[in-house]
């Protein structure tokens, strides 16, 4: 009988080294891929007074805030940091995280209900298809223009293509 108390509680401690070194293995392992299929893409528009002047795509960074300062950074070179009187112009819109993805651009110019003409672009990641990135486009545009509607105002694709 001491024998088999003596071996339960061998095989108990036996089973918690290896519960525990198991936990430690798919901690291991979640974080390892967490790193390794981290991909980074911004994309930044320089806007003022209800026209998108310009903007700045950039990919194949570790992690997305190191591609929106990358794309702040291009954009500061052509002179959206310090733009009239001094004001910062950029504005971060879409972000990935996809290592690899679909990547679609959209532009609109349209006239808004106060008869003023405006721009406005959008950016779309997927890793599934050009048409999935192109519905994240709209809906990124529709996300930082609340008064545009696709089917009112249209827009046309000004960039295409995967990373």
């Amino acid at each position: 009988r001491c024998r088999l108390r003596e071996r339960g509680a061998e095989m108990d401690t036996y089973d918690k080294r290896l519960v525990l070194a198991g936990v430690l293995t798919a901690l291991f392992m979640i974080t390892l891929s967490g790193l390794t299929l981290a991909g980074g893409a911004a994309c930044v528009m320089a806007k003022y007074h209800g026209e998108t002047l310009d903007y700045e795509l950039v990919f194949g960074k570790a992690h997305p805030d190191d591609a929106q300062e990358a794309a702040k950074d291009a954009l500061r070179e052509r002179g959206y940091g310090n733009y009239y009187r001094n004001l910062d112009v950029m504005r971060p819109q879409a972000a990935s995280f996809l290592d690899s993805a679909y990547v679609i651009v959209i532009r609109s110019e349209f006239v808004d209900v106060r008869g003023k003409p405006r721009s406005a672009m959008g950016c779309g990641f997927s890793d599934q298809s050009y048409t999935d990135a192109e519905l994240e486009a709209v809906r990124d545009l529709q996300q930082h223009y609340w008064g545009w509607k696709p089917d009112r105002h249209r827009y046309r694709v000004v960039r295409k293509f995967t990373y």
